[in-house]
């Protein structure tokens, strides 16, 4: 009996003992060299879209076609037993649209993309030999590199930036390019963004949509009401009302400014810029084929903003068209091959 108390009181004052180890080793923590760890938190920033957005085009070869319509020129024409003006059907006019976009930069907090883009537009006159103009006009070309720079600063606010340089004209090859048909525009714009369904922002665009360069305030609104319908717009220059099917299709209504610019060489012995610029009002509808396999189908009036010669690329003061045209307004169609982003 007496060696089992000796074993419980040695085995108490044991314990005893690793206690006060223990408690003096506490003591010696320092709890300040931990910090807050909210403080150390990794950093997030918003996305640059909202939910059932159109996805973005990485790849795009479309056609477009806009169908016959009548067009009177006047003023370039002018002899002294010709008043000026002449009159024709125009039998085609369509052509080919490309695109190229990629990212070069992808992280949370930047995101930087290239583009490259070909328009095409072959024009068939009735009567091509009643006008020089008409004869210099029978192909229009845009090509241009653009970028995008996409930067958040945390959850809400963000900065959008878009530039881009075109070469328009009449060329056929590479030995017809002439830099005086080089445009530049551009856009920046502030945004924030409420949440995954809502972002918009405020800013300022150089533009040539209208055919002819202007400064005016871009206007960003991105929204989506449910699953079901949404906006999104990049005032002026574009709207459109969102239906979404299902997340494999959705159809959009809405309108879209497009235009440029063209250098056009000679008309009537005069270097001649041709300022084109048209509004369409649309609708369209996209369906996913296969991954990341889109198709897109469109159609809309194209209504002719402006499709003017003047001597000089961009407005100057008290300037005239060397001629002007009055082109119909008819139904236009576009049918596209996209690869998405997912």
């Amino acid at each position: 009996m007496n060696k089992i108390i000796g074993l419980i009181f040695f085995t108490l004052i044991s314990f005893s003992s690793l206690a006060q180890t223990d408690s003096t080793k506490a003591e010696d923590f320092n709890f300040d060299e931990f910090g807050n760890a909210d403080e150390k938190i990794v950093k997030t920033y918003c996305t640059q879209k909202v939910n059932y957005l159109s996805p973005t085009r990485f790849i795009s070869v479309g056609f477009e076609s806009v169908l016959p319509f009548h067009i009177t020129s006047n003023g370039v024409h002018q002899t002294a037993s010709n008043p000026g003006n002449v009159e024709t059907h125009v039998n085609r006019f369509s052509g080919l649209r490309a695109a190229f976009n990629t990212p070069v930069i992808s992280r949370s907090n930047m995101i930087i993309s290239l583009g490259l883009t070909y328009w095409n537009t072959g024009i068939r006159y009735e009567n091509p030999e009643r006008s020089s103009f008409f004869k210099s006009t029978e192909t229009l070309n845009s090509t241009g590199i653009n970028t995008t720079i996409f930067k958040p600063f945390n959850n809400k606010n963000f900065l959008i930036v878009q530039a881009s340089a075109d070469l328009n004209g009449n060329y056929k090859n590479i030995s017809e390019l002439n830099s005086k048909g080089l445009t530049y525009s551009g856009v920046a714009i502030y945004g924030w963004k409420k949440d995954d369904n809502l972002m918009w922002g405020l800013g300022v665009s150089r533009t040539y949509r209208a055919g002819q360069v202007i400064h005016v305030p871009a206007i960003l609104y991105n929204k989506t009401f449910n699953k079901n319908w949404g906006i999104e717009a990049v005032l002026p220059a574009k709207a459109n009302l969102r239906r979404n099917f299902s997340p494999n299709s959705f159809l959009m209504l809405g309108y879209e400014i497009e235009g440029n610019t063209f250098y056009v060489g000679q008309v009537n012995n005069k270097e001649t810029h041709l300022r084109r610029g048209e509004m369409k009002p649309r609708i369209s509808f996209e369906r996913q084929i296969k991954g990341f396999i889109w198709l897109a189908a469109q159609a809309g009036w194209r209504y002719n903003w402006r499709y003017d010669g003047f001597l000089t690329q961009n407005p100057v003061k008290n300037e005239m068209p060397t001629f002007t045209n009055n082109l119909g307004n008819p139904l236009y169609f576009n049918l596209s091959l996209n690869f998405v982003s997912p």
